[in-house]
């Protein structure tokens, strides 16, 4: 058992606080303690840099330096490198609010996006479970990343994995938390939900049952960001063991191959998302989609950590 755990340790995603109407907030209601910029400190030209690209245009805190009320104490967790913290921020920077703000505009991260991104250096295992947590989300207004200090922008499926694919995740809950969930999505698995032992079914069986990863097997609103972050993330490639063939310019669904087991559920819940997607938020699915996977194409450090892509 403990040889499995050891090589297949699965990803988990906690959120906290998700009942409830969540407040577009204010600068003055989010930041209040937040220290001004001191030009004297040997961190400030990275300081000067979060301020002017997530805290002045987006109203986001870009925390890094670790602090106990912003952890988890559950966890043995160590602060992010400051070199990695410029690379994480360069990197959310770029494959995540610029591809909103390119696709939503700038209003829409205003509106909707959390008002903290915190990030750890260290992973979060949860060794009783035999999992990792990925990611925390705390009632819409902060989300936590683990496992910063092995960033390496030359590894999209590392990227993905921690970073962006959690920030899609965390992200589309927020926005079905806003607005209405649809309810008739919890219809479509019902009864294949499994919130105790998801983590023990393989990719291929989650796939055979109509699922895009074992974690959305966990409950329906799992199940739902989950669809809408691994269509935006996912390559082609994995796209391809789904059984959809997806478009070379990464806009749209080419094909669909009926005769794989579960593609007809998968095709159902892909649809629904992308349709209440478009009907809450005027958010057009594949176009999010394109933008994210044009953006990993382009991925290199220059790019990042300049901030020069399209312009």
């Amino acid at each position: 058992m403990k040889t499995y755990f050891k090589h297949s340790l699965m990803a988990v995603f906690a959120i906290i606080a998700l009942t409830g109407c969540r407040e577009q907030l204010d600068q003055d209601s989010v930041f209040p303690h937040l220290p001004v910029l001191d030009s004297t400190q040997a961190t400030y030209p990275f300081d000067k840099y979060l301020y002017e690209s997530y805290q002045k245009p987006y109203n986001i805190a870009f925390q890094y330096k670790l602090a106990d009320e912003s952890t988890d104490v559950d966890y043995n967790l160590v602060p992010v490198n400051y070199d990695k913290a410029q690379i994480v921020a360069h990197a959310i920077k770029y494959l995540w609010i610029d591809a909103y703000s390119a696709q939503m505009g700038p209003d829409f991260l205003k509106s909707y996006a959390p008002r903290i991104i915190n990030v750890i250096g260290s992973p979060a295992i949860n060794a009783a479970q035999g999992t990792e947590t990925l990611g925390v989300a705390e009632g819409g207004i902060k989300i936590t990343l683990y496992n910063m200090n092995d960033i390496d922008l030359n590894d999209i499926e590392w990227l993905n994995f921690y970073i962006f694919h959690t920030m899609h995740h965390e992200f589309s809950h927020i926005l079905h938390q806003t607005k209405s969930f649809p309810k008739e999505y919890e219809q479509i698995s019902a009864g294949k939900y499994d919130s105790q032992s998801w983590q023990y079914r393989s990719d291929e069986e989650a796939y055979k049952l109509g699922f895009v990863t074992p974690y959305s097997m966990s409950e329906a609103h799992e199940d739902f960001v989950e669809v809408i972050s691994c269509y935006i993330t996912d390559p082609r490639e994995t796209w391809a063991k789904r059984g959809f063939t997806m478009a070379e310019d990464h806009t749209h669904i080419v094909s669909i191959d009926e005769s794989k087991e579960g593609v007809d559920i998968l095709t159902t819940k892909i649809n629904m998302c992308k349709d209440w997607l478009q009907e809450k938020y005027n958010y057009t699915l594949d176009s999010m989609r394109a933008e994210v996977q044009r953006r990993q194409d382009a991925l290199s450090y220059d790019v990042v950590m300049n901030d020069s892509y399209g312009k």
